[in-house]
């Protein structure tokens, strides 16, 4: 599924925070990390899931390209990188800068592997990269396969894999336009048997937000430039929301369920979860009885007493109720009558 018909149109190559959250807040939550302020999950994520498990790798001018099977994908996987946040999982942090992949490789003579790029990282300037756990492999031969999860090798058996790989970072800017040339071609050739016809970008689906790409879409700002390339823009908390979407955000919800133990889950249809709240009881929707003036009447509200008859007035707490000690033995049955009119309050 083409992504230009899913999501608006930036301008240009630069992508704004309104314009992420607006195009990507259909496809999944907004969430507030305590590292990284405002984050995107994807309405797939499950505990097992990997942002790189679901699209295929294609060789394009611009260097290694990600192409998502997913239909938002054209969006978080050529802007921003994704982080294993330690409260929600894998999430996604905006950025404003395109790349064909934000990824960074590790190779060797039998396996190749990658991992998103660090939240800190920017072109050109080396400060660490992915932590080995967040690598996933696949065998070299294997690589350019249309449907990469298949060949993705289980974690169990890759941490061997550190020590036979080494690491490639060929992120480079060229023409202002950012570049990712990966792992040597030869490499795959070589393991694959078969030569890999590079393509150019304009014609390889799903790399930019875009109905048609240009080159000079993708091209960095020179303001933009002087400022530097990072992967991401962190958008703090107190950033406000674009007012189209305030009451509908997903991050409102896990706003307010940040104490528990886990996110909370996507509200069904885009409703708050506030919504769902359990249904008062019968019994309280009906409406109140008016208030008693005394104990006695209040507790025989359940059966108010004839209209005719006033209710007497309560007994004197703690004292008795001089017609029923003080009767005689020949009265007791006309006593009896009294009593059940007289609404004792002991009763």
């Amino acid at each position: 599924m083409a992504l230009a018909g899913v999501l608006a149109q930036p301008a240009r190559a630069d992508v704004s925070f309104e314009f992420a959250y607006s195009n990507l807040n259909q496809h999944g939550s907004w969430l507030v990390s305590g590292e990284y302020g405002r984050v995107w999950q994807p309405r797939e994520y499950t505990r097992e899931w990997n942002p790189y498990h679901d699209g295929h790798w294609v060789d394009t001018d611009m260097g290694w390209a990600w192409v998502s099977d997913y239909p938002w994908g054209s969006l978080p996987y050529h802007y921003g990188t994704w982080v294993v946040d330690p409260r929600y999982g894998w999430v996604w942090i905006p950025g404003e800068v395109w790349a064909p992949s934000w990824v960074v490789f590790r190779t060797g003579p039998d396996h190749i592997g990658w991992a998103p790029v660090p939240p800190g990282f920017s072109v050109g300037v080396s400060i660490g990269f992915a932590t080995p756990s967040s690598f996933i492999y696949v065998s070299s031969r294997d690589f350019l396969a249309p449907d990469l999860r298949r060949a993705i090798i289980p974690p169990s058996q890759t941490n061997v894999f550190i020590n036979n790989t080494t690491i490639v970072n060929n992120i480079v800017i060229q023409n202002n336009i950012v570049i990712n040339r990966g792992p040597d071609i030869q490499i795959i050739e070589k393991a694959s048997g078969h030569s890999v016809r590079r393509q150019p970008i304009e014609g390889v689906a799903r790399v930019a937000p875009f109905e048609h790409v240009s080159r000079a879409e993708l091209a960095v700002s020179p303001e933009r430039m002087k400022r530097g390339l990072r992967v991401a823009e962190p958008v703090p908390e107190s950033r406000a929301l674009p007012a189209s979407d305030k009451h509908d955000s997903p991050s409102d919800q896990n706003k307010k369920g940040a104490k528990s133990a886990a996110p909370a889950p996507p509200a069904a249809n885009g409703k708050s979860h506030a919504r769902e709240a359990p249904r008062p009881s019968p019994a309280a929707s009906a409406p109140p009885r008016p208030a008693m003036k005394d104990k006695a009447n209040a507790r025989r509200a359940p059966m108010p007493p004839p209209a005719a008859s006033a209710p007497p007035p309560p007994a004197a707490k703690g004292e008795a109720s001089p017609p029923v000690k003080s009767g005689v033995k020949g009265k007791k049955d006309s006593q009896a009558t009294n009593d059940k009119g007289a609404d004792d309050p002991k009763k």
